[in-house]
This record gives structure tokens, C-alpha cells and sequence, in this order.
């Protein structure tokens, strides 16, 4: 049997025994008698949460020991252990709606401007805002020309935004271009430097005699983004005007950093927007690893003003890989789709091949829970490809991932 431990944050971690927890007085009640369920136990510090992992069975067994048992195929048991963890995870009144609108499941609206959420505003791509929020104002929105009008001398974006900002609605930012350095075909609005900076001039420079704060146009995170802004702002002869910089970034929090970096080398004086950003197409472990340390920095950097996670959505509508999600395919907020709210860790897995218990979310800034997930060979949901082609227990904890394998 082989047991391996991988951090997804780095945080003070104390393994304890049973026969440890009570000499230390530990308060975690009964940790691990209910035969064949998951418990959960608090701990009185509301700083810290202690929990306990346990799937007991109907024959008696020491606290200490490893132990097989399934009525289907042999499955790893990780018996009597609790684990003290603390975690902190600050709301942020930077955190932004990238609205993706699903006819098919239109209650999933209410979810991000439930009770508490941190989300201050939203974009959807486009021009108006979009009928679900648009008399919430809560939730600031925010205006794109997503890609070229119908031509030079179309001024529809322009007279629209003025149009609402007149009728008395809170629009202070508009957003330029979407990716206008990607092809249509991966989402982009695949646009010439130099049409771009014509569109720009008249439809949008206007708009900051209003009081408009102008984002430049949001490339991607490919050095050709690089090469397409250089030729943007050439091509203005000084006459296009942007006050932050939009920044789309899929990959490494490494890499985002990086990136971030240098566009603030090319642009010293602007704010920062990051408004798609995720680790696409990996496992949930390195995702949640990811989205954590990643908003940790955002939150942290100051030129960073706004923010918004490229996930709002359910996992099966995903195009980046389905751990990214905020909703699993039922609409439940995931790990990340709470944490993203405010709220804590939900123990909701976005893929769909695996075994869900009832778990209860935690007290706000504490985060405790056990999540029991089935993995079979073609699956990756927990990082747990390559193995042998056996099926295996993980037991998923909010900054901690422990594999049992056979």
C-alpha cells in the first residue's frame, strides 16, 4: 500500500492518532464511531477546524490500522485519523462576474447574487446588460465592444452606452476589444491593429468626455497579444486612450505573475483588470492549488483592481476542462465556486463520476470537510491518471489532497 500526500496550499498541517487527539484534550467529540459514514466534527476554535476521516466498518478493527473492505472491488481505507487545519480565505470586494447565461437553467442567475456574495460586478461581452441583473444595483455592469461594428461609420455602440448612462444607470468602465489577436473560431474577435484603432477612435474615446474609464483591448496571454497591443497603440498616432489593461491568462499561476509583470514593465502607469484567468485542463487538485494562490496574489497586488475567474458555469458547458467550474453539472457551487462568493469549501466535485456524500458547509472562515471520490483509470479528477487500472479512494480536504492507493 502507498499513501502520498500532495499540498495544494502551503499551510501547518498535524497528523493525529486517536490516542494523541485525547492526551492533547483535543475537542473532536467521537471522532470516527458512526459505522460506514463520513463524520465531520469542529472544532470550538473558530479560527481552526478539526475534522475526521473515517468510513468505519461492522467489524471491530485498532484505531491505527489500515483496512480493506468492499462489497463491489477492494478499496483503500484511511481509518481514525483526524487532521487539525487552519484556513483563511478573505472575501474581496475586486472579484467580478464573467456572465455566460444558460437558457436551458436560468435559476443558476440567482447563485451569484445570492446573500453575501463578493461579487461587485460583471461583464457579459457585450453592450447592454444582461436582463437577470439589470435592475441590480448591487452589481455594477460593464460594458464591451466585444469586435468590429458593421463599419467605420457605425457609432451603435456609442450612442447605446450614452443612452443608458443618460437614463441614469452606473457605468464608469467600458472594455475594449475581445482577444482581437485570437481567430473567431477560438473566440476572438480576430481584428487588424489598425481597424481596431479606427473602431476605437470613434466609438469609444467619445466616451470619456462622460467620465468613462477606458479598458484597452483584452488580448491574450500569447506573445502575439504583446505584438498586437504594440501595433494597436502605434497605429492610434496617440489618439486612443485606455486608463486599465485587460489581461486573459490560461496556465500557470507562474506564468500569470509573469505575465502580469510584464505588462506592467510596457505599462507602469495603468491598473491591472485580469478578467478570464484559470489553469485549464488539469486536475482538481492543481486547479483548486491554482485558483487559490492565484486570487490570494490578486487580492494582494495593488496595481491588480479587478478580477473575474473564468468558470461561471456548469461543468459539462465547460470548454477548458470541467474542474475549473464554479457549478457541477447539477448547479451545485463548487469548492471554487464558493470560495469565489466568500463562502467556504462545499465538498461539490464539478465532474460527474463520482460519489457525493451530505456534506454540511463550514462556519464562514473555516473550512471543513471530507469528500470520498471514486477514480477510475480514464478519469483525472484527482490528478490520479497513470496509475494502476484499479479504482481508488481519494479523500479530498480544502488545502490538502491524501491518496490511499492499493
Amino acid at each position: 500500500m502507498m499513501v502520498s500526500r500532495q499540498m495544494l496550499f502551503p499551510v501547518n498541517i498535524t497528523f493525529l492518532d486517536a490516542a494523541s487527539s485525547n492526551k492533547m484534550n483535543l475537542d473532536v467529540g467521537s471522532c470516527c464511531t458512526s459505522t460506514n459514514s463520513w463524520r465531520q466534527l469542529e472544532h470550538d476554535n473558530p479560527s481552526d477546524a478539526t475534522f475526521c476521516n473515517s468510513l468505519s466498518l461492522p467489524s471491530a478493527h485498532p484505531a491505527n490500522k489500515m483496512l480493506v473492505q468492499s462489497s463491489l472491488v477492494a478499496l483503500a481505507l484511511f481509518a481514525t485519523s483526524c487532521i487539525a487545519i487552519s484556513k483563511n480565505f478573505y472575501p474581496s470586494s475586486k472579484r467580478g462576474l464573467i456572465y455566460i447565461p444558460n437558457s436551458e437553467f436560468p435559476s443558476d442567475d440567482k447563485v451569484w447574487v445570492q446573500k453575501h456574495s463578493d461579487l461587485t460586478w460583471y461583464y457579459n461581452y457585450k453592450m447592454h446588460p444582461s436582463p437577470a441583473y439589470e435592475n441590480n444595483t448591487a452589481l455594477q455592469f460593464v460594458p464591451m465592444l466585444w469586435g468590429a461594428p458593421d463599419g467605420f461609420d457605425d457609432t451603435t455602440f456609442l450612442e447605446k452606452v450614452t443612452a443608458q448612462i443618460i437614463g441614469g444607470r452606473n457605468i464608469t468602465y467600458v472594455m475594449g476589444f475581445n482577444e482581437p489577436d485570437n481567430s473567431m473560431a477560438n473566440g476572438g474577435s480576430d481584428m487588424k491593429p489598425k481597424d481596431a484603432a479606427r473602431y476605437w477612435v470613434k466609438q469609444l474615446e467619445p466616451l470619456r468626455k462622460l467620465g468613462v474609464s477606458l479598458g484597452a483591448p483584452a488580448v491574450t496571454g500569447a506573445p502575439s497579444g504583446f505584438t498586437w497591443l504594440a501595433e494597436f497603440v502605434e497605429a492610434c498616432k496617440g489618439n486612443c486612450t485606455f486608463d486599465f489593461i485587460p489581461i486573459h491568462w490560461y496556465g500557470s499561476f507562474d506564468g500569470m505573475a509573469s505575465h502580469i509583470a510584464g505588462v506592467l514593465d510596457v505599462f507602469p502607469n495603468k491598473k491591472i483588470w485580469v478578467t478570464e484567468f484559470a489553469l485549464d485542463f488539469s486536475s482538481l487538485a492543481a486547479t483548486q492549488d491554482y485558483f487559490q494562490t492565484s486570487v490570494k496574489f490578486l487580492d494582494g497586488n495593488k496595481n491588480v483592481t479587478h478580477y473575474s475567474y473564468f468558470g461561471s458555469f456548469r461543468s459539462f458547458a465547460s470548454n477548458v476542462g470541467y474542474n475549473v467550474s464554479m457549478l457541477n453539472s447539477h448547479g451545485q457551487l463548487t469548492d471554487i465556486g464558493s470560495w469565489y462568493l466568500g463562502g467556504d469549501a462545499t465538498g461539490v466535485i464539478p465532474g460527474d463520476n463520482v460519489v457525493k456524500p451530505n456534506v454540511t458547509a463550514a462556519k464562514p472562515s473555516t473550512s471543513t470537510y471530507v469528500v470520498p471520490v471514486l477514480v477510475t483509470e480514464d478519469s483525472d479528477s484527482l490528478g490520479l491518471m497513470n496509475r494502476p487500472s484499479i479504482p481508488y479512494l481519494g479523500i479530498l480536504c480544502p488545502l490538502l489532497a491524501l491518496y490511499i492507493t492499493l
